[in-house]
């Protein structure tokens, strides 16, 4: 239903938006990372086969894409709204780490399968301000949007070692 609701509210970002009811969306992204996402949630869990039934979601990469839009999304519009684009980025940021038990969630055969994702190569070649308003530099530039950039491109960093090996 989350999904299904987060599909409703972007469509009307353009016109107007709810701030509480976007970061209640990515607490609970958060927490469907941490349960359902990684090599120790079995692929064929129920979970799985209702967001297939649902919402056309067949596996672990479609959902990582939906995520990726998401955080895409919550960028392009909310890039003024510093509490939206902080834990976004912390999404992004926690995405692109893995699991911190030493062995990336993404597994070693498919470990730069979250590169490969369309949303991702996206944000590699466009990181500007052009499509992230965070990104531009201003004479009100402050150290909360100092972070942020640093926490974008701490990802993007990261996301582009996995892709170089």
């Amino acid at each position: 239903r989350v999904l299904q609701l987060m599909n409703l509210t972007d469509s009307r970002l353009a016109q107007a938006g709810n701030e509480k009811l976007e970061l209640a969306m990515l607490s609970f992204f958060e927490q469907f990372r941490k349960i359902y996402i990684g090599d120790q949630v079995q692929k064929s869990s129920k979970l799985y086969r209702r967001l297939s039934e649902v919402l056309g979601l067949n596996d672990e990469t479609m959902v990582l894409s939906v995520f990726i839009g998401k955080i895409i999304t919550n960028l392009k519009y909310w890039g003024r709204c510093e509490p939206i684009t902080s834990k976004t980025l912390q999404l992004l940021n926690d995405l692109s780490i893995g699991y911190p038990f030493g062995k990336s969630c993404w597994g070693h055969r498919d470990e730069g399968r979250l590169v490969k994702l369309s949303a991702v190569q996206f944000m590699l070649n466009n990181h500007t301000s052009e499509h992230f308003s965070f990104l531009g530099i201003n004479n009100q530039s402050n150290l909360t949007d100092m972070r942020c950039r640093t926490t974008f491109y701490t990802a993007l960093g990261r996301l582009l070692m996995v892709d170089l090996g």
